[in-house]
Order: C-alpha cells, then structure tokens, then sequence
C-alpha cells in the first residue's frame, strides 16, 4: 500500500479537495506545510500542493497541480465514472471546473486592495456563483436528486463539492453576503450532497479539519 505525503499550507485551499479525498478512500497520509517562501525552489514549478506517493520498493512518484493530483488519486481508487462513457466524463470534468473557477475568483478577490477592482470582481464572483449553482442544481435534479452527482453513490464531484465548498467558506468568512448563492434557499441540491459527504463516517476525521 502506498504512503502519501500532500504539500500545502495548513490553512483550507485549493488543496481541501484531496485531503477530502485522501480520507475517504482511507488512504495513509500526511500534510506536510512546508517553510515558505523558502521551499518554494524544492516545489514542482515552484507551486503548492505537491503529492508525493511513496510505493512499497520506496520509489517515489510526485506530482503537483492541485486538479492533477485529484483526478489521479480518484480514478486509482474507482471513484470516477465510467471511462467508456466519455459523456459522462465530460460532464464530471465540466462540473469540477465550474467549482474550480469559483475557488480561483476568491483567491483574486481576497488579494485585491484597489476598492473599484475589488468590487467588480465581486460583482463577477456572484454572477458566476449563481451561474454554477443554477447549472449544477439542474444536474443533480436530472440525476434524481439523490446527494450525489452521479447514481446514488460517492463519486469524485462529490467529494470536489465538499472539499472546494470548505475552501470558499473559509476565504470568505469575512464576507458572509458573498456565499448567499450556495445557501440551503439557493443551493437546496447541492446542499444535499454536502449534508451526504458530511454524514458519511468515512470523512468525520475530514471535517473534523473543514474549520475556519
């Protein structure tokens, strides 16, 4: 069996969905928050979270980008729907970037000071915020509203959902009128999904960590 080490600071991230991952499958892993910016050199382009698996002869394989290291311990671990279905595989790949898209926007936000830009950037995060919501809630409607993605059990959008919904709630903490598009009114669907993965005892450990 594999022994994992995930790169990345200890604040929730873009990381948040690997760690939720991680957990799920029961994998053997640690964080590890290297000194920045002083371990940047050592880092895969310099970026963080960096995935290093340690295999049973000791070889190491690393990987880095955050959607990379997602979508190789997913499909290792069969959570990914079926390859065959290449339709299916579009729409999970097209569901984590709409999630993804939002994470990156508050990361602009967060890090603007100028007031105007700021606010147009807000602005855009809660049109594209409603956007996703609207698209994925009619998504999961589709598939039976049944707390998943896909079918009736975990899949890898799931486990993106709770992973990328913790890292926005935590950067946005300070800006609560921000996260109105994903409340229980707005998100009913997606909010399902989010009481199934937060119930499932295979993540309490996970959530246990999901604290701003």
């Amino acid at each position: 069996m594999s022994i994992y080490t995930l790169r990345h600071f200890q604040a929730p991230g873009r990381a948040e969905p690997c760690k939720a991952i991680l957990e799920y499958t029961g994998a053997k892993w640690t964080l590890e928050s290297p000194q920045w910016p002083q371990e940047k050199i050592n880092q895969p382009v310099g970026k963080l979270p960096v995935l290093v698996e340690t295999n049973k002869d000791g070889t190491r394989f690393i990987l880095s980008d955050s959607l990379a290291i997602e979508q190789y311990l997913v499909c290792k671990h069969n959570l990914c729907v079926p390859e065959q279905d290449r339709q299916m595989v579009a729409r999970q790949t097209e569901l984590r970037n709409q999630l993804n898209d939002l994470f990156q926007m508050t990361q602009l936000i967060v890090n603007i000071t100028e007031p105007t830009t700021r606010t147009n950037f807000i602005q855009r995060f809660m049109t594209l915020a409603k956007d996703v919501v609207t698209y994925q809630e009619k998504w999961l409607k589709e598939n039976g509203s049944t707390g998943h993605y896909f079918g009736n059990k975990t899949t890898y959008i799931d486990l993106a959902l709770l992973g990328t919904l913790c890292a926005i709630r935590c950067t946005l903490k300070g800006m609560p009128e921000m996260l109105e598009p994903f409340n229980k009114k707005n998100a009913p669907l997606m909010n399902n999904v989010m009481t199934t993965m937060e119930k499932d005892v295979k993540l309490v450990k996970y959530m246990d960590t999901c604290e701003c």
